[in-house]
C-alpha cells in the first residue's frame, strides 16, 4: 500500500508540474496578466533628442514602422511605444522630426523581460524591451 500511495503522489506533482510549465506556453494560459501590453522603450541618442517628435516601432525583421503608429510619449530621452502582442526577437525603430521626415531607421534586437519581474519573458503579454540608439 506504501508504495502505491508513493506512486500516487509522484503522478500527481508530475501531473501537476507539466500543467504549470505548459500554462506559460500557450495563448489564454495561466500567466499573470498585469492588464499591460507590450511596449518597447527607446533611448533616442543625445545629438538627436531634441529634434525626435514621434517614434515608431514594428516586430518583425521585415516591417515598417510607420508614422501613424508613432507615439509621442516621452520621458527625457526615453520614448515608450506599445506594440502587438508578441516577443519577436527583432523589430525596427524610426525616429521622426516635427514635420513627419524619417531621421533615423534601424533594424534592432528586442530581448523582453516580464513587466511584474523584469525576468526573461515566458508568457505572450505585459512584456518591455529596451532599445538603445546609439
Amino acid at each position: 500500500m506504501g508504495n502505491r500511495r508513493g506512486t500516487l503522489v509522484t503522478a500527481t506533482i508530475g501531473i501537476g508540474l507539466v500543467l504549470a510549465l505548459a500554462g506559460c506556453s500557450s495563448p489564454g494560459s495561466a500567466c499573470a496578466d498585469y492588464g499591460q501590453g507590450n511596449t518597447v522603450n527607446v533611448v533616442v541618442p543625445d545629438h538627436l533628442a531634441t529634434a525626435v517628435e514621434s517614434v515608431a516601432v514594428c516586430v518583425g525583421a521585415d516591417c515598417t514602422p510607420e508614422r501613424e503608429s508613432a507615439t509621442s510619449e516621452v520621458d527625457g530621452t526615453t520614448w515608450t511605444v506599445p506594440v502587438e502582442q508578441t516577443q519577436d526577437e527583432r523589430g525596427r525603430v524610426a525616429l521622426f522630426d516635427a514635420h513627419g521626415a524619417r531621421l533615423d531607421e534601424r533594424g534592432v534586437d528586442l530581448a523582453w523581460t516580464d513587466y511584474g519581474f523584469g525576468a526573461p519573458l515566458q508568457c505572450r503579454g505585459s512584456g518591455v524591451a529596451e532599445v538603445r540608439l546609439d
